[in-house]
């Protein structure tokens, strides 16, 4: 055994553990501080899949934690609202581990086109450097996980991490440009307009980020966010009105991704 643990976290805030872990009556926070103070843990932290606001209103509750370990790339940083959680993190002074810096792979190889664009400006690197060196470039990330699978794997992380060169605004620019062919996204900019007509007050923007993301390959997280909700605020509350698609400046059809994202869920959970 151990006297003390450096680093201890409380696993995985999400929208269906947030009321069990500030239960007061149960008191798990609470515990776990009385171990830090005990010196049992030196630096207490929790790991999330939690949306933003989520995140926000857990360190309203107790802002006592030294880390926090979210899932951050140059992907998720728009996908899964990844840079707002990074910001809301930073904003407290809390330093960020990141985990699924490549998304499980799926940023280390690329489709064609996004290859070619990575390959133009450095064609001696590694396309999973390009991952590693984004999250370099963001001051307050302290420790990138990286789970790999072979040795090659192992020395290109080393020497992208050894030589830690930030990515250039040019790099920046190719990469989010890079990053947009990665999943057939809706074009939603979240401007909220379709809301105002809902007679069904349906959050549309965030459904449709729900849409993109399982585009995207990787439904798992969202679980926990869909299963937290109500039914009425799900795209299965969809009537197909019709009222929101003239307010639209992206011209999305709205209650045709509705629909899409219903028949998602529905397979999803």
């Amino acid at each position: 055994g151990v006297d003390y643990f450096d680093f201890y976290l409380l696993h995985n805030l999400s929208e269906t553990s947030y009321d069990l872990y500030t239960d007061e009556d149960l008191g798990m926070v609470e515990y776990l501080l009385k171990q830090k103070r005990a010196g049992r843990i030196r630096h207490l932290g929790f790991s999330a899949h939690a949306r933003p606001e989520t995140i926000e209103r857990f360190l309203a509750w107790k802002d006592c934690f030294a880390f926090a370990q979210i899932q951050l790339n140059y992907l998720d940083w728009k996908l899964q609202d990844a840079g707002h959680k990074y910001e809301i993190l930073t904003e407290h002074g809390i330093p960020v581990v990141v985990m699924e810096p490549v998304r499980g792979g799926r940023l280390a190889s690329l489709n064609p086109g996004a290859d070619a664009m990575l390959r133009a400006l450095r064609p001696q690197d590694s396309i999973a450097s390009w991952a590693f060196r984004y999250l370099m470039s963001l001051p307050n990330v302290a420790v990138i996980l990286s789970g790999m699978t072979t040795l090659e794997q192992l020395k290109d992380n080393l020497e992208t991490c050894s030589d830690g060169t930030p990515l250039t605004s040019d790099e920046k620019d190719v990469l989010e440009r890079a990053a947009s062919t990665l999943y057939n996204a809706v074009p939603c900019t979240a401007c909220r307009y379709c809301c105002e007509a809902c007679p069904q007050h349906l959050d549309i923007p965030k459904l449709i980020s729900f849409h993109n993301e399982i585009k995207a390959g990787n439904p798992g997280t969202l679980r926990f966010t869909i299963g937290a909700m109500d039914p009425d605020s799900l795209p299965t509350a969809c009537i197909a009105c019709g009222a929101c698609v003239p307010l639209c400046p992206q011209g999305i059809q709205i209650p045709d991704v509705m629909r899409q994202c219903a028949e998602e869920i529905v397979k999803l959970i």
